[in-house]
């Protein structure tokens, strides 16, 4: 049988350590911010006392099912499975019994003290598919049959037909964006093809006939190609975020999408890009002499006292900020850049960017480091650190799903190299390495088996 390598093995074991070490900062992230509710704080402070309360986010509530459930399997082991297993059940109690839902769909901020909801998207596509994707991985990983009914049973009530523009319209089978407080739908659809949008399509095409869409769901979504630092790629506007966040969930190294775009491909050139942009404007911006990554998420406030969230991308705006956790999210595409950025960071203890939860955001032009952790932020490192750090785990628990298997089937998704299955490891068992399924598999495909035993 052909030996495959140690996941991580592009790095040396000191690095590997470090990548270790930021994936229990990220995880703890939320161990420490699930609210009694059973809810995960948007955001939290990465250096200073903590905050007791705040707006809780679906789509950081999603994400850190998955995180709960991971921390209590090797190698992190930071609570038993059943912790894991009562903290997973107070979120799903939560969205199934305590929040408002306007066919199967939740809000996206709701305050922590009071339930009250917060934003102009009363009630989000995206993040109740977070919460969705997130109780089923979390449900599956665990191998909790009660938890799969509950998760099933929240997946279950989503209406995507309902959600999605009428047959014979210009948005007809584009999810929409959710809706305002008034119930009126937002204007905007999704309607980009990437990784910010993949995996909800696909869990909308893998529902029960009826609720589910159709294969044209998924050829309604269009790219939107651009150039970047001399390269040219999808969604090249956007920031480092929509190459990561589904992608963590999908494997589209192994399975090759309807329409031709290359997610996973288009996902390392984005990378490259962003790290060029960065050095390109490297005579204007101190920051991007030492540090890159461009992407939403926090910089400067007018004051410094202040922060403001920002739609950061290689196309602006461009401030002198870059975001440490968002370019650890992206160790897949470009493990060693990655950990150049990360050690620059951590050998600085002047600038004092290591919080708690891992890096936070820093601007050396405006004398300013990130003050807080964003939930999803921290949920996208997790995700992205234990498919690098532990074989593509958090991909083969998702694609064992069974609407996930639906969906590809319906959509029109085919393997790329080899045939091959998956199975949910064991949460309590040591941790797994790929191996392949037969002798006349295709040379060099060692870094892309799939089969995995727990």
């Amino acid at each position: 049988m052909p030996r495959t390598a140690r996941p991580g093995a592009d790095l040396p074991r000191a690095d590997h350590a470090l990548l270790l070490r930021l994936q229990h900062q990220a995880l703890r992230y939320f161990l420490d911010n699930q609210t009694p509710g059973g809810l995960v704080l948007d955001r939290q402070r990465n250096h200073g006392p903590r905050r007791g309360r705040g707006l809780c986010s679906t789509a950081a509530t999603g994400m850190g099912l998955i995180a709960l459930a991971l921390a209590a399997g090797p190698p992190y082991r930071l609570l038993t499975p059943r912790d894991a297993g009562r903290r997973v059940r107070a979120g799903l109690e939560a969205a199934l019994g305590r929040l408002p839902s306007n066919h199967g769909v939740l809000p996206h901020f709701v305050d922590s003290a009071t339930g009250a909801v917060f934003g102009s998207d009363s009630f989000s596509t995206v993040d109740t598919a977070w919460l969705a994707a997130g109780a089923l991985w979390a449900a599956a990983f665990l191998r909790d049959s009660e938890l799969e009914a509950l998760a099933t049973c929240f997946y279950d009530r989503i209406d995507w037909c309902y959600w999605a523009g009428p047959p014979g319209t210009g948005d007809a089978w584009l999810l929409r964006h959710g809706k305002d407080a008034g119930g009126r739908f937002l204007d905007s659809c999704w309607d980009r093809l990437n990784g910010e949008t993949a995996f909800m399509y696909v869990l909308a095409a893998g529902a029960a006939k009826g609720r589910s869409l159709p294969a044209a769901s998924w050829a309604a979504l269009r790219p939107f190609y651009g150039r970047v630092a001399g390269l040219r790629f999808n969604n090249a506007d956007l920031g480092l975020f929509v190459f990561q966040y589904g992608l963590d969930l999908l494997d589209l190294k192994r399975w090759r999408a309807p329409g031709g775009v290359d997610l996973w491909a288009e996902a390392r050139v984005a990378t490259r890009a962003n790290r060029r942009a960065c050095a390109g404007t490297a005579a204007r911006f101190t920051t991007y002499r030492r540090f890159w990554g461009l992407s939403a998420g926090d910089g400067p406030g007018e004051t410094p006292a202040t922060d403001a969230y920002r739609a950061y991308s290689p196309f602006g705006p461009i401030d002198g900020t870059a975001h440490l956790t968002a370019s650890l999210a992206a160790v897949a595409h470009s493990p060693q850049a990655v950990v150049r950025n990360l050690r620059e960071a951590e050998h600085d203890r002047q600038l004092g960017a290591l919080g708690r939860y891992g890096f936070s955001n820093v601007n050396l032009d405006r004398h300013w480091v990130g003050r807080y952790m964003v939930g999803i932020d921290a949920g996208a490192a997790v995700l992205a650190l234990d498919n690098y750090l532990m074989a593509d785990r958090t991909r083969t628990v998702f694609h064992s799903l069974p609407c996930v298997q639906r969906a590809m089937a319906r959509l029109g998704f085919t393997p790329t190299r080899l045939r091959f299955r998956y199975e949910i490891p064991r949460p309590e068992s040591a941790p797994f390495v790929p191996f392949l399924l037969g002798a006349a598999d295709v040379a060099g495909a060692a870094a892309d088996t799939v089969s995995r035993k727990g």
